[in-house]
C-alpha cells in the first residue's frame, strides 16, 4: 500500500528560493518508490513576490498547496498550521532555502516505512555560523541540557520525519509557543538519528536574528520546558536572607558592645548587592508570569487567511 507524504514549508519573503525547493525537493520524492506526497507552504504574510509564484507553481502542480496566514505569527506557528492541515502518513519540516539537504528525505522515508521509526531526526555535523554563534549556540544547549526534562540532541534542528502518530500528538498541543523540536521530543516514541553537513543558504538572507535567539532561547525554550531559573531565584533569596541577617547581627553587636564608628562600606555594599539580586529576581519571576498570562488568554496559535489546493 502506498504510503502519503507530506512535506511542510513555513517561511518569510523567500521568493528566490519557492521554485528552486518545489524542483529539488520533488526531484528526490519522485524517485522513492510507493511514495505520494504533498508539499505545504505556508506563507507568513509575504511582502514580496513569494505568495504570486507560489499560486503560479499551483496551477502547474497539484502537490503543491498554500496556506497563508492573516498576519505574521512566526515560525513555529507557521509548522503547526502545516501540521493541523496536513494528510500524510508522516510529514517533514524543512527549512526552504534547502540548507538541509533534501537527499536527506529518503533515507528518512526508508527508517520510517522500512524500520518502523516515528521520529527521524537529524543532527548537523557542521555549520556555516559565526564564531559568536556558534558560542551563543553552544552555551544554550549546554544550559538546556542540564536544566530542561526532556532530552535532547544537540545541534538537531526542526529538519525531522514524524510518522502520523506523532502529527496527532503534536497537534493537540494548546501551549502558544509550540516549540516543535522539543515538543517531539517530549511525545517520545520509538527515534533514530540521522548526521549530516549543513550547506550554505544560496539566495537570501536568514530572518533568524540575535534577538530572536534570545527570544527563543528563553521564551520558547527554557521557560516552557524547565523551572530552574525560578529554583535558581530561590536559593539566591535564601543566600540574600541569610547574609544580610548576618550583617545586621554584626552591625547590632558591634552597636552594643560600645563601639562608636561602625563602617558603613559593607552596609552599603550589601544593599547594592542583594538589591541587584532582587532585580534579577523579579526578572526570572517576570519571564514566568508573563508566559502564563499569554498562556491563559487561549488566543489561536495562528489565523488562516486562505489555504489554496486543499480538498474541501
Amino acid at each position: 500500500m502506498n504510503k502519503k507524504l507530506s512535506i511542510i514549508f513555513s517561511f518569510y519573503n523567500e521568493e528566490k528560493n519557492i521554485k528552486k525547493s518545489i524542483h529539488e525537493v520533488s526531484l528526490v520524492l519522485n524517485k522513492i518508490p510507493n511514495l505520494d506526497y504533498e508539499l505545504i507552504y505556508v506563507n507568513d504574510t509575504s511582502t514580496d513576490d513569494s505568495l504570486k509564484i507560489l499560486k503560479q507553481e499551483n496551477l502547474i502542480n497539484n502537490k503543491v498547496k498554500i496556506i497563508n496566514l492573516s498576519r505574521r505569527f512566526g515560525h513555529m506557528a507557521g509548522i503547526m498550521a502545516g501540521l493541523k492541515n496536513c494528510v500524510g502518513d508522516a510529514a517533514i519540516y524543512l527549512d526552504i532555502d534547502l540548507q538541509d539537504p533534501p537527499d536527506l528525505i529518503k533515507e528518512m522515508v526508508h527508517s520510517w516505512v522500512n524500520e518502523n521509526y516515528d521520529v527521524v531526526f537529524t543532527t548537523r555535523k557542521k555549520t556555516e555560523q559565526q564564531w559568536f554563534m556558534k558560542f551563543i549556540t553552544k552555551i544554550g544547549y549546554k544550559i538546556l541540557e542540564k536544566t530542561s526534562y526532556i532530552n535532547m540532541a544537540k545541534d538537531s534542528g526542526d529538519f525531522r520525519l514524524i510518522s502520523r502518530k506523532v502529527i496527532d500528538q503534536y497537534v493537540g498541543f494548546k501551549e502558544i509557543n509550540p516549540f516543535f523540536r522539543f515538543l517531539v521530543d517530549f511525545i517520545g516514541f520509538k527515534k533514530k538519528q540521522i548526521y549530516y553537513d549543513r550547506e550554505v543558504r544560496e539566495f537570501g538572507k536568514s530572518n533568524f536574528s540575535l534577538y530572536k535567539i534570545f527570544h527563543q532561547f528563553f521564551e520558547i525554550s527554557l521557560v516552557p520546558f524547565s523551572d530552574f531559573p525560578i529554583r535558581i531565584a530561590l536559593i539566591f533569596g535564601l543566600v540574600s536572607f541569610f547574609v544580610c541577617t548576618g550583617i545586621l547581627i554584626r552591625t547590632a553587636y558591634l552597636y552594643l558592645s560600645g563601639v562608636v564608628e561602625i563602617s558603613t562600606t559593607s552596609i552599603f555594599g550589601a544593599i547594592l548587592l542583594f538589591g541587584g539580586i532582587q532585580s534579577l529576581i523579579l526578572g526570572i519571576l517576570a519571564v514566568y508570569i508573563g508566559s502564563i498570562f499569554k498562556e491563559t488568554k487561549q488566543r489561536p496559535i495562528y489565523i488562516v487567511q486562505e489555504k489554496i489546493g486543499f480538498d474541501e
